[in-house]
């Protein structure tokens, strides 16, 4: 395995820590409902932080973009929206599934799209290669570990309505927003892949190799964190909660949205320079094996959380073999990286 394989394979374990962790903090804001902290989240998790980092880290930010086709400009918008969407759907999912669950079926749904659309769309040739059946050997592994996930899933709530009559409702609800959210998740990494040309012009500017990409994910975040934004903004008032935003000794649950940002574009800036580093099939290969490390971390974290305490063992050796799959899904994508 090259030195540049394992640089990437070490990227993104790091990236899916990251990504695994970054909703704990929503934990904190006690005195609000998940519609204000997702609000919080969106503008200053998906709109503020990772425009001062794109200012950071990119030369004539703004400039990069004029000359960029409006084709592109617009392609990009179309797939941050369709992920702005997923976002809402995923934090909808959260609260019905928990972390472990929701990030099974959500991300594992997302790496099957996200892998094979860049593949069947940008690299045909390579699909009856042996690469390219690595490739989707490791898809199928994930579908199969997110579908174990998925049976833990429902088991674990059975398990919960036995113990407790306060368990979350609406499973399957959840179980189709959390697959809903996947498909349209994957729409982030197509834009990665579909834009070559911005990270070109960035470069042309005088960003680096490694921060490139970060000019490409603005036009994307900035259709994606409208849906959410404005979906909790009527969901409060609708509910006449708006005035909890500013309620006093809450001033850190903005400080808490804006580290999950932190924690959030961290982990994306960590996968795009993997992407570089796994070369021309960076996206096919990096984006599967990005998701399904955050499965595996996001069950861990999970466990931590309590998520499955008095829910016995069964359910959690159903997620334990899921989240076996999903290793196996991890090395076999990373062979492929050098294959």
């Amino acid at each position: 395995m090259t030195s540049q394989t394992v640089q990437a394979i070490l990227l993104v374990l790091c990236a899916a820590i990251m990504n695994a962790a970054y909703s704990l903090p929503m934990k904190l804001n006690k005195k609000w409902e998940w519609e204000h902290s997702w609000f919080a989240f969106s503008i200053l998790g998906v709109a503020v932080v990772p425009t001062l980092i794109a200012l950071l880290t990119v030369p004539r930010l703004w400039a990069t973009y004029n000359v960029v086709s409006t084709g592109t400009l617009a392609a990009m918008v179309v797939f941050g929206a369709s992920w702005g969407v997923s976002l809402v759907f995923f934090g909808l999912a959260l609260t019905r599934l928990g972390l472990a669950i929701t990030f099974a079926v959500c991300l594992g749904t997302s790496a099957a799209v996200g892998a094979l659309t860049p593949l069947l769309a940008q690299h045909p040739d390579l699909v009856m290669t042996r690469q390219g059946e690595l490739i989707l050997l490791g898809v199928l592994a994930i579908v199969l570990g997110v579908s174990l996930c998925g049976v833990a899933g429902k088991s674990r709530e059975a398990a919960l309505q036995q113990a407790s009559a306060s368990t979350r409702k609406g499973f399957w609800g959840g179980f189709t927003l959390a697959f809903i959210s996947g498909i349209l998740g994957s729409m982030l990494n197509l834009g990665l892949a579909f834009g070559g040309s911005i990270q070109h012009a960035a470069q042309q500017n005088g960003a680096s190799l490694a921060m490139m990409s970060n000019a490409v994910w603005l036009p994307c975040l900035y259709a994606g964190f409208l849906p959410g934004a404005i979906y909790c903004y009527i969901l409060m008032r609708r509910k006449g909660t708006v005035r909890l935003l500013g309620l006093p000794g809450t001033w850190y649950y903005w400080v808490a949205a804006a580290s999950m940002g932190l924690l959030w574009f961290g982990s994306i800036i960590l996968y795009s320079i993997s992407t570089i580093k796994l070369g021309d099939l960076g996206t096919s290969i990096g984006w599967p094996l990005f998701l399904a490390s955050i499965v595996v971390a996001s069950t861990f974290f999970g466990v931590l959380t309590g998520e499955w305490k008095r829910t016995g063992t069964r359910p959690l050796r159903f997620m334990i073999v899921g989240v076996g799959f999903l290793v196996v899904a991890i090395a076999v994508l990373s062979y492929a990286g050098r294959a």
